[in-house]
């Protein structure tokens, strides 16, 4: 494979800090209204995953089995940064 190692590091870190955050992102959200932070999550999740395909569309010209690694590790980045966070923080919601 012609990916340098530093690009799957940085995909699955980059992806691992926008779950933690667009975590926390919704639990304040969610603090004011549920609805709101649900229906935020969702929006805020499909703009990050279509901009990431559009900017490593751009930067790199991979084959299938690069990208499938890079979606790959970039979904275990988002799964730990999400889980991680979800279990280290509760929202207060009343």
């Amino acid at each position: 494979m012609a990916l340098p190692l530093w690009t799957l590091a940085l995909a699955l870190l980059v992806n691992l800090v926008l779950g933690a955050v667009l975590v926390l992102g919704v639990f304040t959200l969610m603090e004011q209204r549920i609805l709101l932070g649900a229906v935020a999550g969702l929006v805020i999740g499909g703009i990050v995953v279509y901009a990431e395909a559009t900017i490593g569309a751009q930067l790199f010209s991979l084959t299938f089995e690069e990208k499938r690694l890079i979606v790959v590790l970039a979904g275990i980045g988002a799964a730990l940064g999400i889980s991680g966070t979800m279990l280290a923080i509760e929202p207060e919601i009343n």
